[in-house]
């Protein structure tokens, strides 16, 4: 008799649901948290595990209670740590519940994202403790974690304030309430800051860089939708700028010109791969036509502007010295990490070429608004 791995599998996974199931009603510390991680790994096996995984209701809300037991996990989103039951989720959130379950119909004041946190945490610990008391085998701690829970977001919707403090989450395909409050937003490296803020310049100029699109500045429900959609978000507007070196096969230094004919050849190259590259599809980032579209200017925004102060810099360079104006110049490879001393003549490129370029790619140095920024080549630098 030939046995299958779905044969194998199919007493394991209900036998770990229901001693880490067992292990909560009796309120037994020892275990528990392997017991759990169990649980939570045992969908990552294989497909056949994770099918049986998903048959097995318990393991949904028995999660949930011992994220917040064990207060483990990401605590910066509304549904942090409440997995999500692709059967019922949207219909927990948003349909009303039954008389006797509905709350006080007076609402509750919506209070911080830490407040509501640590009285779920404490919510855990007192039902669990209420179970291994009575232990009674018709009641499971985890589904009245869970009832708490829904109950605790129904109480909140009761209030006029709702729809100022909670939206739906912004990853495609999942409805459940979101917080409207951004995460904070991480400081980056000195090391990175100055390259940073000249490819910044050449995009917005010294305007603040437009964020309504960044997933960073959307709402989400949990950690885990935040996650899927800026890894992909992170895959869809992967741009890596890599400009081919300009030192010559005899040794010789780079100086504006070299860097400048490297500038072309990189834009050249990346002309080319643009239009070769398929239309990209998303799962989880709520992107459309125009999204990429205007990604697609600042991308060739940024570059062209970036080409153009080469340009310049390479006449300024080729001018006697004097005429030259007492100002530094591009003269190395990674003279963009020093690029705060290029951020005034940036702008003034880049205002020449929003003026005159007509949203196309610099290549070379026939365009005319390269020909009008020679025209205008002291006022740069």
């Amino acid at each position: 008799m030939v046995t299958t791995l779905v044969d194998v599998l199919n007493p394991l996974v209900p036998t770990a649901v229901h001693l880490l199931m067992t292990s909560v009603q009796s309120n037994q510390l020892e275990g528990r948290g392997i017991l759990a991680y169990l649980v939570r790994v045992l969908p990552l096996l294989n497909k056949e595990a994770r099918d049986l995984w998903r048959k097995e209701y318990d393991a949904l809300v028995l999660l949930t209670l011992c994220d917040y037991l064990f207060d483990s996990g990401h605590r910066t989103r509304y549904l942090d740590g409440v997995l999500p039951d692709l059967g019922n989720d949207s219909q927990n959130w948003y349909d009303p519940l039954d008389a006797e379950l509905m709350p006080d119909q007076t609402g509750q004041q919506i209070i911080a994202l830490e407040s509501i946190h640590k009285n779920r945490g404490l919510a855990a610990r007192r039902i669990v403790t209420e179970e291994a008391v009575e232990f009674d085998s018709e009641s499971i701690a985890a589904t009245r974690f869970m009832l708490s829970i829904v109950r605790e977001h129904a109480a909140f919707k009761l209030h006029p304030t709702y729809a100022q403090h909670f939206g739906t989450c912004q990853r495609v395909g999942c409805s459940r309430p979101a917080l409207l409050s951004p995460p904070e937003v991480t400081e980056e490296d000195d090391d990175e800051s100055s390259s940073s803020e000249y490819w910044k310049c050449c995009r917005d100029g010294r305007a603040p860089p437009p964020t309504s699109s960044l997933p960073s500045d959307m709402s989400f429900c949990s950690h885990g939708c935040f996650k899927a959609t800026n890894s992909e978000f992170q895959q869809l507007v992967k741009f890596e700028i890599s400009t081919p070196p300009c030192e010559t096969r005899r040794g010789g230094g780079a100086t504006p010109s070299r860097l400048y004919r490297a500038a072309v050849k990189r834009n050249l190259g990346i002309a080319r791969a643009l239009r070769a590259r398929p239309q990209a599809q998303t799962s989880h980032y709520p992107s459309s036509m125009a999204n990429r579209e205007r990604l697609l200017r600042e991308q060739t925004t940024m570059l062209s502007v970036d080409l153009g102060l080469l340009f310049a810099a390479a006449l300024v360079y080729e001018l006697p010295s004097k005429l030259r104006p007492n100002r530094p110049l591009p003269r190395s490879e990674n003279w963009r990490e020093q690029g705060v001393c290029f951020l005034s003549a940036a702008c003034r490129v880049r205002a020449t070429y929003l003026k005159y370029g007509r949203g196309e790619l610099a290549r070379d140095g026939t365009e005319l608004w390269l020909r009008r920024l020679r025209d205008n080549l002291l006022t740069v630098f």
